[in-house]
């Protein structure tokens, strides 16, 4: 046997430390595996982390709902019309606030609007200005084909009813010629309706209209008075034969109709 065999050499002094190599190494791999090792989910999630579950995905499975967050959770502010999160969860007061005052705001608006397209509507009829006319033939022209029109679909209508045989009637008239004259008869009621009802309610015949003329101002036409003026200003009209009037009016340029009766013609300016 060999005397060497079981002789250690050891450091006299414990500063060179070969003899801790074993224990520092037994260590390492005790911190290695203990590194190795996955933490715990309290660990992690002290320390700020979320911890990250790894779960099989099934298509057929709906998600899971996502997590609350803390009631310590500060909340944000948020303009108007926004959500504004407290706790993570929406707060629908302040919502439902930022949506009411939204619409109040669009209902204001719109008064103001309607508001002020009044006003300029109202201030454009005062603004209108009129001046005195006399009779136009063209206006004329055109009320005389629409009020023959009615004259005869009225005749037709009496022809229809009483079965009339008005051929027969006007070629071989009885000794007081009554036929002429219910014919004529007809022309002037229609022309009278025709004239009163279009200058009472819109203020001019459809001829007028058509030349800038009217009968009176927009004011004139709420007093029932001027209704009576414009009724008798047709009747002078018609009782003259639509011509004596008419032809004054054009030659002296001065509307006699509307002097006698008070019912001026009119055309905007």
């Amino acid at each position: 046997m060999d005397p060497f065999e079981e002789f250690e050499f050891k450091p006299l002094t414990d500063g060179l430390g070969f003899h801790k190599k074993k224990a520092a190494a037994a260590k390492f791999e005790t911190e290695a595996d203990s590194f190795s090792a996955s933490p715990s989910p309290a660990l992690l999630k002290n320390q700020g982390l979320e911890l990250i579950e790894e779960n099989s995905v099934d298509p057929l499975r709906p998600p899971l709902p996502r997590k609350k967050s803390s009631p310590a959770t500060s909340s944000v502010p948020s303009a108007p019309g926004y959500l504004t999160e407290v706790g993570g969860e929406a707060n629908p007061s302040s919502s439902t606030a930022a949506v009411d005052e939204i619409l109040k705001t669009l209902q204001k608006n719109r008064r103001l609007e309607f508001d002020e397209k009044s006003k300029t509507k109202i201030i454009a009829q005062t603004k209108e200005e009129y001046k005195s006319t006399v009779f136009s033939f063209s206006a004329g022209l055109l009320d005389g084909m629409l009020v023959m029109a009615a004259s005869l679909l009225c005749l037709i209508l009496l022809v229809s009813i009483a079965r009339i045989d008005l051929v027969a009637n006007l070629t071989q008239p009885d000794e007081n010629y009554f036929v002429y004259l219910a014919i004529v008869s007809i022309f002037a009621c229609v022309s009278f309706v025709y004239l009163s009802l279009n200058r009472i309610f819109m203020g001019a015949t459809p001829g007028e209209w058509a030349f800038d003329q009217r009968v009176g101002t927009p004011a004139d036409l709420a007093s029932g008075m001027f209704c009576l003026k414009v009724a008798a200003r047709s009747a002078l009209v018609i009782a003259t034969g639509f011509i004596v009037f008419p032809i004054l009016s054009a030659l002296m340029n001065k509307d006699y109709a509307g002097q006698i009766t008070g019912a001026r013609l009119l055309k905007k300016v």
